[in-house]
């Protein structure tokens, strides 16, 4: 056992009391999508996001050309003026669609997909979370594919970096800093 826990071990769905909304129980993960309908799915952290956690998991993928399209995060808000992005923000109980252009359901439509996805799952260890988010994500790149076994045969030669990433999964993980988290 690589862990100790300060509650007793989930052994069905039904053990689980889950808090509702945002809590530092729960892992944030950032969905974001161009244009073109690459998804890219991503851990920023434990809890409520930040500018940091922001800044880490998509900043790299966003440039000062880009428009970003988001729900009314504070952090989220905060960090576009800092990279002086053209920044729209939605309310989704008030308004999805801002000058028939920008609009935020290709991410709500994958955050839904992706938690019907991994329901069956029954609850994925916040270890491996990565690899399950990667591989939903290869998914549903594949499935708009013409043919989907060569373009997974090419996904899985063209990445090089697959075993050193897989490798890295537990130092990936540490950095989440979980507090109920001892190694032994």
């Amino acid at each position: 056992m690589k862990r100790n826990l300060d509650r007793d071990a989930y052994k069905r769905p039904s053990d689980r009391k889950t808090k509702r909304g945002v809590s530092n129980d729960k892992v944030s993960i950032m969905v974001a999508s161009d244009r073109k309908g690459n998804p890219v799915m991503r851990i920023a952290k434990m809890g409520r996001i930040d500018v940091e956690s922001i800044e880490k998991t998509i900043g790299g993928l966003i440039s000062d050309t880009n428009v970003l399209c988001s729900d009314s995060h504070p952090s989220i808000i905060s960090w576009a003026e800092d990279k002086d992005l053209e920044h729209h923000t939605f309310v989704a109980s008030k308004q999805h669609v801002k000058n028939k252009c920008y609009h935020v359901q290709h991410v709500n439509s994958l955050d839904n997909l992706y938690e019907r996805w991994i329901k069956p799952f029954y609850g994925v260890a916040t270890k491996y979370l990565p690899q399950y988010l990667n591989w939903f994500v290869f998914l549903e790149k594949v499935k708009k594919s013409a043919d989907p076994i060569a373009d997974f045969a090419k996904a899985v030669m063209g990445n090089s970096n697959a075993i050193k990433l897989y490798r890295e999964t537990e130092s990936t993980y540490l950095e989440l800093d979980i507090p109920h988290y001892l190694k032994t």
